[in-house]
């Protein structure tokens, strides 16, 4: 299987998370010690600072501010650390980012898949005689209920002390959609001697929701896309590969296409 990853956005990304994880705690941290102005410089004692007088008069301010703004940037921080940096998995031994767990699945596919990992218009794209597979994934565990389009994360006494720190579940088959089309339009682009006189409209184009957490507990009733664990993607695959075989040579200009409009600078053959 060949791999093509933007690596460069990825180490973007994760600098951006950890960066606003940061800032977002010494907001925090001001915005509480503003707060013990009044005790620690009452307003009678001479010879204050300009500083100083600037929290005296604005502390109450200072603190209400900084306290939705360092959440705010601390959900921020932690959805792009969830998406991009490195971790060690519950059951796993490496440290490793969401598109490599996503990858170690892919692991005993052919040269005839290609991967792409945040350099396409998709952020998890695989191509190969079964067509385009997307993936949507969730890195938060718990318990996700789905209900034919209904995902919901039920309530947890947990889930109180984690608010910040999570992903998010959101939507998977809305991610999907708006990446198919996405991926749809970048097929209507290539020219007649890109696509090797191949109609790539015909190509199918399908998706899957993956929980790379092992500690996911997943209650799936005919959800509207797969909620999938990492061990059950290669069985997809197959599924769709049993479904729909592309011709060799509409294969090859399909991910000699993608290739070409990918942008990466991680591609391993």
């Amino acid at each position: 299987m060949k791999t093509y990853r933007n690596l460069a956005h990825i180490q973007k990304k994760d600098k951006l998370g950890k960066r606003l994880s940061g800032i977002s705690l010494a907001v925090l941290v001001v915005g509480m010690l503003v707060s013990f102005v009044p005790t620690w410089y009452p307003p009678d004692v001479p010879g204050q600072t300009a500083l100083i007088r600037f929290f005296q008069e604005y502390w109450m301010t200072i603190s209400f501010v900084a306290l939705p703004a360092g959440f705010i940037l601390a959900s921020l921080g932690s959805y792009h650390v969830n998406r991009f940096a490195r971790r060690r998995w519950p059951g796993m031994k490496e440290w490793l980012r969401p598109d490599e767990v996503l990858e170690r699945s892919f692991k005993g596919l052919d040269d005839k898949y290609a991967y792409f990992s945040w350099s396409l218009p998709a952020s998890y794209l695989l191509v190969g005689p079964c067509g385009i597979l997307l993936f949507a994934l969730r890195s938060d565990r718990g318990r996700i209920v789905v209900n034919g389009d209904k995902w919901r994360e039920p309530f947890s006494i947990g889930r109180i002390f984690t608010v910040f720190a999570r992903e998010g579940l959101g939507n998977p088959r809305i991610e999907l959609e708006d990446q198919t089309q996405r991926i749809a339009k970048l097929l209507a682009e290539a020219t007649e001697e890109e696509s090797n006189n191949t109609d790539f409209s015909q190509v199918p184009i399908n998706g899957a929701a993956v929980f790379i957490n092992q500690q996911t507990e997943i209650d799936a009733t005919s959800p509207s896309v797969p909620a999938l664990r990492p061990n059950q993607v290669k069985a997809f695959i197959r599924t769709h590969a049993k479904e729909v075989r592309l011709q060799t040579s509409t294969l090859r200009a399909l991910t000699r296409y993608l290739e070409s409009r990918s942008e990466q600078n991680d591609g391993e053959g």
